[in-house]
């Protein structure tokens, strides 16, 4: 039976309490997906608070559209009396375009869950239907939602495709995103007799009152459960230091791998490269799962999984409520709603070392007065002060900040290099996007005629999805590694230090980007031709470049040093539909050590990237801390030099959990989008 009244009042309630009640069942469904997904989150003490702040967000957007719906809604269905009845083909065409008109105005992803949300309600008012409001609000609601997610994967995976040389492509977009719709309201007509019989108050009754028992129960559990050990720590360190005379040169090359390596080793276009690996041990470097970079370049110099070094995840949430930050970036892909959560609700930024539990090897070489250096390290911001030097990833050449403002010279802070003189010597080296001439595009491209030059210096913006800008990742990426190659160089020849460290992250980059051009073969009819001839060279020149990095350092190296080249991973052989290759396999990286006490030609097994601080620590006379999670690569060692051990590294240093925002966070968001890493 229909309601006595049909209020304003009544159909306000009614789809503030449907509003609420499915944004509290989709916010939890989602935060369930957002602690499986985000490492940062998988223990108790980080989801339960996580959970008391992100279901509140969809509460907010339960509460605008049942308050907005309501009020239509009231407008709409004036009565319980049914003054009229349109035929099935009618009540569609209206209803498709009530919605078309919605997602026009307002635009995606809004407009289509705004839209569906309207063309539901006038889909209901024109069939002439006027079931008690609680259950009408409930099947708007429930059809919308279903709609909107559907809608979400659907377009995932079937229209976001930049590879598709479409010129239509927001109108094929259109097309199917009304059909999607009128298929969802065909569903809602042949089960619309069961919508409006289900027991809706009970339904709502019941939902609430599990979420609420289940929040409480959580609450007494985290309350009462014991809190998790700290790492031991001790207050004074005492360490005999082995005595030695060789040096060691890390470097780091992000997405370096061996399936691209070696049939360039075969082909002689890596003589720097196959010469250490003639003069040394190499082989594959396994990784984490899931390959993300912060955590596992943090792990290679820390020697600690990610649970104990705290760093797990690119960016950093903090609820504007509570205070609450925890590291948390990767959101379900259907889910276009937390853009504007992020946005406007959370603030987030960057990781940075205000998030580090454990002690990197630069400090704790440093402590013990070993003279180090590092260059564009992961999580190295704000610099550490040190018996050397530190050059973090804000300093010289920020491509997060650059990509999208790179004529604006980022200003530089304290914390950006250490100590601050040292920026004096190293600006000479700045490299930027004006700076890439055109031989350095002809290096790497295969360009027949100087329109395309023209092209490349203009790109001034980044969008992965525009055909035209495809060559951004080159102009933005490539001077990255120029600059911090020619300090690295600088800073080797005149500091020597016992310890050097450098992070590259071009190779990484170029193949997220330009390996569908290396294995087009593969997926040929999904590119276009000219673009297959312009990069199909590019992943090779860039190894090639790369190589000529590493032979330099070793040029200015002191000949007693011992270097190791290092990848956090390497690819699947995979296209994914946005057009990216990823590693979400956890494909093993690259693993390279030669000099002095290091076996030749051979090579090594169970390399893990938690075994390379042990390892260079046991290379300089240090001893290996118990609480690592890796090991000394013994195996590797000419000299059977028995390891020395302390119960830890940790000296009370802990993370302050202190959220660091900068001028550069939104284009190094932008820059985790254009790589496929968040959408």
């Amino acid at each position: 039976m229909a309601d006595s009244q049909y209020t304003f009042s009544k159909h306000i309630g009614a789809s503030l309490i449907a509003g609420l009640l499915f944004s509290l069942a989709v916010g939890f469904i989602f935060n369930l997906k957002m602690i499986g997904i985000n490492e940062g989150l998988h223990t108790f003490r980080y989801a339960y608070p996580f959970t008391l702040n992100f279901i509140p967000m969809y509460l907010i957007l339960g509460l605008i559209f049942g308050l907005v719906l309501g009020v239509i809604g009231g407008i709409i269905i004036r009565s319980g009396s049914v003054n009229r009845k349109l035929g099935i083909m009618a009540s569609y065409g209206i209803s498709a375009l009530t919605f078309l008109l919605v997602y026009l105005i307002i635009g995606e992803p809004v407009g289509v869950a705004a839209g569906m949300f309207l063309a539901t309600l006038v889909f209901i008012a024109v069939h002439g239907l006027r079931p008690p409001l609680a259950r009408l609000y409930f099947a708007v609601f429930f059809t919308s939602v279903l709609f909107n997610y559907s809608w979400q994967w659907v377009r995932q995976h079937f229209i976001v495709n930049p590879l598709l040389p479409l010129s239509n492509s927001n109108t094929m977009d259109i097309v199917f995103t009304i059909f999607w719709g009128l298929l969802i309201l065909a569903a809602f007509r042949i089960f619309m007799k069961a919508f409006f019989k289900l027991p809706v108050k009970v339904f709502y009754s019941i939902g609430v009152v599990f979420l609420i028992v289940l929040t409480v129960v959580g609450g007494a559990y985290y309350l009462l459960a014991p809190q998790p050990g700290q790492a031991e720590t001790v207050t004074d360190l005492q360490i005999e230091r082995r005595s030695t005379d060789v040096k060691v040169v890390l470097i780091g090359i992000d997405g370096m791998w061996w399936k691209i390596i070696d049939p360039l080793l075969e082909q002689d276009r890596l003589p720097n490269l196959q010469n250490l690996i003639e003069s040394g041990t190499s082989g594959f470097l396994e990784t984490l799962f899931p390959t993300f970079s912060a955590a596992i370049w943090t792990s290679m110099t820390t020697g600690k999984s990610p649970e104990k070094h705290g760093v797990t995840a690119f960016l950093v949430w903090k609820f504007p409520w509570s205070g609450f930050t925890v590291p948390c970036f990767v959101t379900p892909k259907i889910t276009a709603e937390m853009n504007w959560m992020r946005s406007d609700l959370v603030i987030e930024a960057p990781i940075t070392n205000q998030f580090l539990d454990a002690t990197p090897i630069w400090l704790m070489l440093s402590d013990q007065n070993v003279k180090v250096g590092t260059v564009n390290w992961w999580v190295s911001w704000p610099a550490h002060e040190v018996n050397g030097f530190v050059v973090t990833d804000h300093c010289l050449y920020n491509k997060s900040y650059i990509m999208q403002n790179y004529r604006d010279r980022e200003g530089i802070t304290a914390g950006d290099i250490y100590p601050f003189e040292l920026l004096e010597e190293l600006i000479q080296f700045a490299h930027g996007p004006e700076d890439v001439t055109e031989s350095e595009i002809r290096r790497f491209l295969n360009v027949e005629d100087s329109t395309f030059i023209d092209e490349f210096k203009a790109i001034d913006t980044y969008d992965y999805l525009d055909i035209a800008y495809e060559a951004s990742m080159l102009k933005y990426s490539y001077p990255e590694d120029v600059t911090f190659a020619s300090a690295a160089r600088y800073l080797i020849q005149t500091r020597q230090p016992e310890y050097f460290s450098v992070y590259l992250k071009g190779t990484d980059s170029m193949e997220h980007q330009y390996l569908k051009y290396y294995f087009e073969e593969l997926h040929s009819d999904k590119l276009i031709p000219e673009n297959v001839e312009r990069y199909r060279d590019l992943i090779d020149n860039y190894y090639v470049y790369i190589d000529e990095v590493i032979g330099s350092l070793m040029e200015v190296a002191d000949p007693n040093t011992i270097f190791m080249v290092v990848s956090d991973h390497g690819f699947d052989e995979i296209m994914l539909p946005t057009g990216h290759y990823n590693h979400m396999a956890s494909p093993a990286g690259v693993f390279i050590a030669a000099g002095p006490g290091i076996h030749q030609n051979t090579k090594v097994n169970d390399a893990h990237v938690y075994d390379i601080t042990p390892t260079i620590l046991h290379v300089l006379g240090m001893p290996v801390a118990d609480d690592f999670d890796g090991r000394v690569l013994e195996e590797i060692f000419t000299e059977d030099i028995p390891v020395s051990n302390i119960p830890t590294y940790e000296t009370g240093r802990r993370a302050s959990r202190r959220l660091i925002e900068s001028d550069i966070d939104d284009n190094y968001k932008e820059r985790l989008r254009a790589l496929g890493y968040t959408n």
